[in-house]
């Protein structure tokens, strides 16, 4: 477990760098709109939903760690071609390839699916969440001081990080114990293909987890698209800057699923913890609104405002992701866990493109108040949908 953990930061470690720079590069270097940078964001989302139901179902078949490891080989590649692309073609298409590669989510989930008992899901699944934030504190803070090295492009010593990263975690997964092929079990003919399993879902009471976790990431999109939009409009933060602001986050993100989610969850419950967790999501895109217009207290204190806001955000979103994770693995059947979770964090992904997509046209409408009021709206739908989940049995 604690290898398969670091394997994971290591990986976000990558993913991570990118944050601080990418508007830097898109606007500011290529001269492009932020719809095109939210559109190369939305790219790799959308190459995370194709490929996050596929590999988790392929992990059932074929076994958890060979899955993982050509997934983490793409990524490799992936990065250091970023790192050398200069043309905004050649970066949607290696952030393609990458986000095929990070489709490997559900598989790591359900790795520690298999390795804990029911009962200890919801607190593994927020150690996830804790490996996932340590990346991101790293991440961001490395890519936004790479980023002043060489005479190369802005993002290509960071992206030669998160490659020669993406290549150690490799080699870390090729120690991994063998488990055998988790869940292979014979298949009934209704559930051959990928619509088929997806309309089971759908029918079932897994349908409105998969409902849940697109507006999540819908909602959440656009806070990550238009938050370092924010920092730059607001408070004039640069790539460095901004780094170390992530780097606050990442460590929000630890505080909540290494120490807070086993208590809250065992307090509350999985659904309880998501009603929570939305509640503070929601408070936290408010008060950005609310703070970018002009209207909260403490205006003369733009950096506090956001502060605030930003530990809401985080709080919000931290305790949401592994709860909803846990709930599913209780409710899936163990031999199909794979696929069930990797069919709803496509969903998620499904919601990162959508949110991504319209997250640039609604800032260039007029300002980061639109995609983080319409991302309030989208959290609060989702807080009246979460009594109406239900509920995993207890172990």
């Amino acid at each position: 477990m604690p290898v398969l953990l670091l394997i994971v930061c290591i990986n976000f470690v990558g993913i991570g760098a990118l944050i601080p720079i990418l508007p830097y590069t898109v606007i500011e270097t290529l001269g492009l709109p932020a719809s095109v940078m939210t559109l190369l964001l939305a790219s790799f989302a959308f190459a995370m939903f194709i490929a996050n139901p596929i590999l988790g179902r392929l992990s059932d078949h074929f076994g958890r760690r060979p899955v993982l490891m050509v997934s983490l080989a793409v990524s490799c590649v992936a990065h250091f071609w970023f790192a050398m692309s200069d043309d905004i073609i050649t970066m949607f298409i290696a952030r393609s390839l990458a986000g095929f590669a990070s489709g490997n989510t559900g598989v790591i989930q359900a790795m520690i699916a298999d390795r804990t008992s029911p009962e200890k899901r919801a607190q593994y699944m927020g150690l996830l969440g804790a490996a996932i934030g340590v990346g991101f504190v790293a991440g961001p803070a490395l890519g936004g001081f790479l980023s002043n090295i060489g005479s190369g492009p802005l993002h290509q010593a960071p992206f030669l990080m998160a490659s020669a990263f993406a290549l150690g975690a490799l080699l870390m997964a090729s120690r991994l114990p063998r488990m055998g092929k988790t869940g292979r079990i014979a298949q009934t003919p209704r559930e051959g293909t990928i619509f088929t399993r997806m309309a089971l879902l759908l029918r079932s009471p897994l349908a409105l987890y998969a409902l849940g976790t697109l507006a999540l990431n819908l909602s959440f999109a656009q806070v990550e698209a238009s938050f370092v939009l924010v920092l730059r409009d607001s408070l004039d933060f640069g790539a460095v800057e901004t780094g170390w602001l992530f780097t606050y986050i990442g460590v929000c993100i630890v505080l909540v699923q290494a120490v807070l989610i086993k208590h809250v969850v065992g307090r509350f419950g999985e659904v309880g913890t998501t009603f929570i967790g939305a509640s503070f999501l929601a408070t936290g895109q408010i008060i950005t609104v609310l703070a970018v217009l002009g209207l909260m207290v403490g205006g003369d204190y733009p950096l506090a405002q956001m502060m605030v806001a930003t530990t809401a955000v985080c709080f919000g979103f931290a305790f949401c992701t592994p709860a909803l994770s846990a709930a599913v693995s209780k409710l899936a059947g163990q031999s199909v866990m794979g696929g069930a979770l990797g069919m709803i964090q496509g969903f998620g992904s499904l919601g990162q493109v959508i949110g991504l997509t319209i997250a640039g046209p609604l800032y260039d409408l007029g300002g980061s108040q639109y995609p983080f009021g319409f991302g309030a709206c989208i959290t609060l739908m989702l807080v009246a949908l979460v009594p109406y989940l239900a509920r995993p049995p207890k172990a």
